[in-house]
């Protein structure tokens, strides 16, 4: 990067270029996809005559640093919010509460009290079968964790090393997305998380089978204390 880059501020256009693509995008977006935004490379094919993109003078990470300071400066009620190693925009943590009953219209089909007990165990016990999570719980739950995997709140991470070679159930990124959570490190009382099991990677027809027809291992379940997630904070901009 060029010494000037460490003085020079970063440019109003790339400022609302990320702020646009940030607000636009469905999904967090990574450093590299607001490189490419950004400062996209020419195509093999363009004419070499063409006027040339400008050469990167920011890298991704001072360019949000610039963009929380240029939305503070303009008393935006957004803010970035980091998930994994990417990016989004949120409604201000200031705006929860008033938002909240908005919040609730919009889940209240989507995760009842039964699918979000189930989420909580694949959270906390990651990576976890469908027989363990059913022995806690007492009842068959195959129809939650197919909500889930619709949901894309919970995967199938792999097969477990146990007779009848049972599917193994974890959060995904958008679980992460959906509860305001930068890692499962931010999950409340995280060090209670299991240690991760053996697991054979996933293939395609393992990721869209039903967890109702799978085999379920004959292992006893482990009691665990139940653990509630809750959907508190910064609130997804519609």
């Amino acid at each position: 990067m060029c010494p000037a880059a460490k003085t020079e501020p970063v440019a109003e256009e790339k400022l609302q270029l990320l702020f646009a693509l940030l607000f636009s995008s469905p999904e967090p977006v990574t450093q590299d996809r607001i490189r490419e935004v950004l400062y996209p490379v020419p195509g093999e094919n363009e004419n070499e005559d063409a006027e040339q993109p400008p050469a990167e003078t920011h890298s991704p990470r001072q360019h949000l640093e610039a963009l929380e300071t240029w939305m503070l400066e303009r008393n935006l009620p957004l803010q970035l919010s980091r998930v994994g190693r990417s990016w989004r925009l949120l409604t201000s943590s200031v705006f929860a509460e008033p938002l909240a009953s908005v919040r609730r219209t919009v889940h209240k089909n989507r995760l009842g009290p039964a699918a979000l007990e189930v989420l909580a165990l694949v959270a906390y016990r990651q990576p976890v079968l469908k027989a363990d999570i059913d022995g806690i719980r007492g009842v068959n739950s195959g129809p939650h964790l197919r909500h889930l995997l619709d949901l894309r709140l919970v995967r199938i991470l792999g097969r477990a090393e146990v007779p009848g070679r049972p599917f193994l159930y974890a959060t995904t990124r958008e679980f992460l997305d959906h509860f305001g959570l930068r890692d499962l490190d931010d999950l409340p009382e995280a060090g209670r998380l299991s240690a991760p099991a053996e697991a054979e990677p996933e293939t395609d027809a393992d990721s869209s089978a039903d967890p109702e027809t799978e085999a379920d291992s004959a292992s006893d379940a482990d009691p665990v204390e139940s653990s509630a997630l809750h959907s508190g904070g910064p609130t997804r901009k519609a």
